[in-house]
């Protein structure tokens, strides 16, 4: 419980007690002498955020001599040189662990000690919450506190769609780990500039060497481990399309490395080189997931003796060997492993294996296996951010929450939120603030905290709201973005934006109470646009809302007029009426054409707020085949009108209506299955695939 005060994570123990600290103008911030920078660090934090709410600029001051009516900062284990005979009294964290601590606030000081630099920070990030929910005058108080798990991470998508720009990601560092985060990765296929291979990441916005140092040194005063990731056998689709690397690939699909080529290894090597020196971490992921063209074209021959599994252990083992030779520990998805649990024995020990599930369900399984298995492992959530107008957050709400809490009971000692770019990465990284920061709680909590609590602290620290109308107001938004996890039987806001305008597959299949809710979501977000704080969320807010209404009002026009044209039909139609009505909805179509183009400079300009321009010409294609099909639509319905019109025949099935193959999102992931599907067969096709297609509907 937080006994009425708002703060995330919430601690493991907090008690009011007597008394409360005024802080003024003569409170000093007092550490040890001689401090080291991490010391310096913390105390600055607190101070700079002390400016900030109160404009109270307070002295930082190294002494061996503390002073009272002070907020003071101890290194457990260093009381005795600074603090002789216990002079203000306080709680030794001794027993918390590491990164654990204890703040104690009474009439006549503030006392904050932890068993580690990371741990003094942490208390003092705590601090700052409390003067930003309290004011100047903090109640008395005594807070034990200490994370569930030693890994806690966010693992951002930066190479299908966003490179996100260097102010947007120190941004993030510093919001990351005032909630006590520890653990970073930038999830990379081609998007670094690789000093040996510069054609790899050529116009994609790619991360250069002295970027990525920047960024590490910077995670490093915040206590955050930034890890590199490197993907190592699939999702290579834009490596692979490099002339210089094409007969890398295993088959003409051109997605994953073929393991039969010793080349690949070669070039792996040697992109590792360019890539590990820029990370102090000793600890790279090499994703290795999904690799859906495994052993069907150059390696077919290693399958034939060692079979697809053997295959995949091979290439996981070289990838050790080299992960050996940098100096590194491997980490990997264990995605594979949950359809083959024999190669399990076959992985090297001190491989770690990081386990995703991105949709709730009641039971996490691959838990009991890896829990089996005894080696170390993680646990991956994400912010069901992807391919929606507003994160599915529902579903992340429950997926984080049970997820944590049953991957900790198993054994976990990491747990790592994802956040996607899939199809474009058109969702702003703003959005995925509040799942993200629900997974930050859930992994140091240990997900005890209830979501209530959670969205009273959220809506105080990241919204500047108490009354919590503005998180009321979020949570309503993405509990309506998508009801069903299949969207061919259900609505789902970004195929509802991005679809054909007449052959719509949500349009037949989204129930009109699911796009209602939408629609009176976001309509009834925007009296609090305004409110937000923050001037890159405001403004990503206010478009997302915008495309969800125009989305609702395509998918309820594209619905009209079928049902017209349904109409049109009938024997006994009263013909200047259905004509009436057919002409408004064409002018209705051509009006949502219209927005389109304004939809398109807002979207550009989100863009550019927090990421390079580089890989935008992707969504920038998709609205301008949008617009092509709102043309092609507005064409064919003036040839049904004026069929209506002249007494013929109206085709109300769109049986002549050519979609010219238009398909976006997940019509589009479909068909480009079916190019691998020619070039192997279906029924060479992964487990993994298989379950893609049953999942949304489409038959093999």
């Amino acid at each position: 419980m937080n006994q009425g005060l708002l703060l995330s994570p919430c601690p493991k123990s907090i008690e009011l007690t007597d008394g409360a600290f005024i802080v003024d103008s003569a409170t000093r911030i007092q550490i040890g002498p001689n401090p080291n920078r991490e010391r310096l660090h913390a105390a600055e934090s607190l101070r700079t955020a002390l400016v900030d709410l109160f404009d109270l600029n307070l002295g930082v001051v190294p002494t061996a001599s503390p002073m009272g009516h002070s907020i003071s900062l101890i290194l457990a284990g260093t009381v005795g040189h600074w603090y002789p005979n216990d002079r203000f009294g306080w709680s030794s964290p001794a027993s918390l662990g590491p990164e654990g601590y204890t703040l104690r606030i009474d009439g006549q000081n503030v006392i904050i000690a932890g068993n580690d630099e990371a741990a003094l920070f942490y208390g003092a990030q705590t601090l700052i919450q409390i003067a930003r929910s309290e004011g100047r005058r903090w109640p008395g108080v005594a807070i034990e506190d200490r994370p569930a798990v030693q890994h806690r991470g966010y693992l951002l998508d930066i190479t299908r769609g966003k490179v996100h720009s260097i102010e947007t990601l120190e941004k993030l560092i510093k919001t990351f780990a005032h909630f006590k985060c520890n653990h970073l990765q930038l999830y990379t296929e081609h998007a670094f500039d690789f000093p040996s291979a510069r054609e790899i990441g050529r116009d994609s916005g790619a991360l250069t060497p002295a970027e990525v140092l920047h960024l590490d040194q910077l995670c490093r005063k915040y206590h955050i481990e930034l890890a590199p990731n490197f993907q190592s056998l699939g999702h290579q689709g834009q490596l692979l399309k490099v002339p210089e690397y094409e007969h890398l690939a295993e088959t003409p699909w051109r997605f994953t490395f073929a393991t039969a080529n010793d080349d690949v290894f070669h070039l792996l090597d040697q992109l590792y080189s360019d890539l590990l020196p820029c990370f102090q971490s000793r600890l790279l992921n090499v994703n290795a997931d999904e690799p859906w063209d495994l052993g069907r074209g150059q390696s077919m021959a290693m399958v034939e003796d060692r079979g697809i599994g053997g295959l995949y252990l091979h290439h996981l083992k070289q990838l050790h060997e080299l992960t050996k030779k940098h100096g590194v520990r491997m980490a990997m998805w264990a995605d594979v492993l949950k359809h083959h649990p024999d190669l399990m024995p076959g992985v090297p020990d001190d491989v770690l294996l990081i386990d995703w599930w991105y949709e709730a369900t009641d039971r996490y399984e691959s838990l009991d296996a890896l829990s089996a298995s005894g080696r170390e492992f993680w646990i991956c959530g994400a912010t069901s951010s992807w391919i929606s107008l507003y994160p599915r957050l529902e579903n992340a709400i429950s997926n984080i929450r049970d997820y944590v809490e049953q991957g900790i009971a198993a054994g976990a000692t990491g747990v790592l939120i994802s956040d996607w770019g899939d199809n474009g990465h058109d969702q702003p990284i703003s959005h995925s603030l509040y799942p993200l920061l629900w997974g930050a709680e859930c992994a140091w909590t240990g997900s005890t905290t209830s979501i209530e609590s959670f969205d009273a602290a959220f809506g105080l620290h990241i919204l500047h709201d108490r009354s919590g109308n503005l998180v009321a107001g979020l949570r309503r938004l993405g509990r309506a973005m998508q009801v069903e996890k299949n969207w061919l039987s259900g609505w789902n806001s970004a195929m509802a934006l991005y679809e054909d305008p007449l052959a719509g597959k949500v349009a037949s299949v989204a129930p009109a109470s699911d796009v209602l809710a939408a629609y009176d979501a976001a309509i009834a977000f925007q009296p609090f646009l305004g409110q937000i704080p923050d001037p890159i969320m405001r403004g990503d807010l206010a478009f997302a809302t915008r495309q969800i209404l125009f989305a609702c009002e395509k998918v309820e026009n594209t619905r009209s007029i079928r049902e017209l044209l349904s109409m049109m039909t009938e024997v006994d139609a009263d013909r200047t009426e259905l004509l009436r009505l057919f002409d408004a909805r064409v002018d209705a179509t051509r009006l949502l054409m219209q927005q389109l183009p304004a939809m398109v400079k807002e979207f550009e300009r989100r863009w550019l707020a927090s990421a390079r321009r580089s890989s935008i010409q992707f969504n920038l294609d998709r609205f301008a085949g949008l617009v092509a099909q709102f043309e092609r639509a507005l064409r064919w319905l003036r040839e049904q009108r004026n069929r209506f019109a002249s007494g013929n025949e109206v085709d109300a099935q769109l049986a002549t209506y050519d979609t010219g193959g238009y398909a976006v999102l997940h019509e589009a992931v479909y068909y480009w299955i079916k190019e691998l599907e020619a070039i192997i067969g279906y029924e060479a096709l992964s487990a993994d695939i298989k379950d893609y297609l049953r999942d949304a509907g489409i038959a093999g």
